[in-house]
């Protein structure tokens, strides 16, 4: 008989194994046998998607890169080109995919539940069609926990209700969860080192508890924050000024050097470690990522390609195109560009309402023409029953009423005889 979920033997032997040799944990086995169920409670979504992520990241000499979904349908175009993993921002779903009745700016004011929710959407969605294009598997999701809505409870939670919905990898950053901003706004205010710890640490411990090793990404924001809640913390004092700030706080006088220190800090509990960047700097990305390669040889590191930064006001052209080599060259194994769903949808839905506002039907004979000429390279949306799991329901009807019914409804269908 195999030994229960919950049994100290079990658990152990799940701590003990090589995937967690870099990492340190402030809790013992007997700790997570506490909450544990004595049988798993997840999909094995979350689980396969971990391993094959963790797997990807330590590849010799290669990085991955992906790019942000803001919809399903965005994911599954990115999975019909095989790529590695699927990328959830916080931004994103903030602005069209959270689980209110309005869109947002990147300031946490979202359900907290959206993210898991979105996640468990684009799964689900890849899922069906892995079964109708008889694939074996479905790519990692890596997504934005944001800064947990809260204190060690809410990221406990979060990061549960996440790993609940299949996802593989989940980030952090080190903001207030009060004040949060977006990375590459002003305003943002930034937590004591050890108060962040014990965020990373109720991360893992709910992924511990459920026993699915997800990937746990550490992003710090004190780059380019200008404030920190407290001077307690003596990791964090020599970079804090002795005066507070109108609000309360305290100025932060010494950025690049607390971002490095408390990313080392980090370190030990991190799979992977992040330092979000006002730009695409590479002098900074080469010394940050120096500094945590001298005390963390084997540490992962994440960067953003972010479509907030002017690009061609920075680089040429042949700069550009080896942009993201180089910070594979330092170490930076985790790539992916953060907002772009949204920036493709919007910008193609304005230019094709542009070009058709007053009636221009050209514009949309235009779109379905580009749309075929793209189905020649593999794209298959030209048919959008099809795309959003017509295909799938129709076996299930032949499979009920049998091939002959007249109620199937691919009988007849304009997708079937026209294109």
């Amino acid at each position: 008989m195999n030994e229960a979920f919950d049994e100290l033997e079990s658990i152990e032997s799940y701590i003990e194994s090589d995937r967690w040799k870099n990492i340190s944990r402030r809790y013992s086995s007997n700790d997570i046998k506490k909450l544990r169920a004595p049988f798993e409670t997840i999909s094995p979504i979350s689980k396969t998607g971990a391993e094959k992520l963790w797997s990807l990241l330590n590849r010799d000499d290669q990085f991955i890169s992906g790019l942000g979904a803001i919809t399903a349908q965005q994911a599954l175009q990115m999975f019909n080109l095989d790529y590695e993993f699927i990328y959830v921002s916080g931004w994103q779903v903030a602005a069209e995919s959270n689980g209110g009745t309005n869109t947002y700016p990147d300031l946490s004011l979202y359900p907290s539940n959206s993210g898991p929710n979105f996640v468990e959407k684009i799964n689900n969605t890849l899922l069906r069609k892995m079964v109708e294009l008889e694939k074996k598997a479905v790519p990692p999701v890596i997504a934005d926990a944001e800064s947990g809505f809260g204190g060690v409870y809410n990221v406990f939670e979060l990061t549960s209700q996440f790993i609940k919905s299949g996802v593989a990898g989940l980030h952090f950053e080190d903001q207030l969860a009060s004040e949060k901003k977006c990375g590459h706004m002003g305003g943002k205010v930034v937590i004591p080192t050890h108060e962040y710890i014990n965020k990373l640490t109720s991360a893992r411990l709910a992924s511990d508890v459920l026993g699915s090793p997800i990937v746990l990404i550490a992003r710090t924001d004190s780059l380019n924050a200008k404030l920190m809640t407290s001077d307690f913390d003596e990791t964090d004092r020599p970079f804090l000024s002795n005066k507070r700030s109108s609000d309360g706080y305290y100025p932060i006088v010494k950025n690049e050097e607390m971002a490095i220190t408390k990313s080392l800090a980090y370190a030990k509990y991190a799979d992977v470690i992040w330092c979000e960047t006002n730009t695409p700097d590479l002098g900074f990305a080469q010394e940050f990522a120096s500094e945590i390669k001298k005390h963390y040889p084997d540490k992962i590191l994440a960067y953003n390609c972010s479509p907030s930064f002017n690009w061609t006001d920075k680089f040429t052209d042949i700069e550009i195109t080896n942009f993201q080599k180089n910070l594979s060259e330092f170490g930076y194994r985790l790539q992916f560009v953060s907002l772009a769903g949204f920036h493709s949808m919007s910008s193609s839905m304005y230019n094709l309402a542009n070009n058709y506002k007053g009636g221009n039907m050209k514009a949309i004979v235009d779109l379905q023409e580009y749309e075929l000429k793209l189905s020649k390279e593999g794209y298959t949306a030209i048919k959008h029953q099809q795309e959003v799991g017509g295909d799938y329901f129709e076996s299930i009807g032949e499979i009920v009423m049998g091939d002959d019914s007249e109620l199937l409804s691919k009988k007849n269908s304009t997708e079937e005889t026209q294109f």
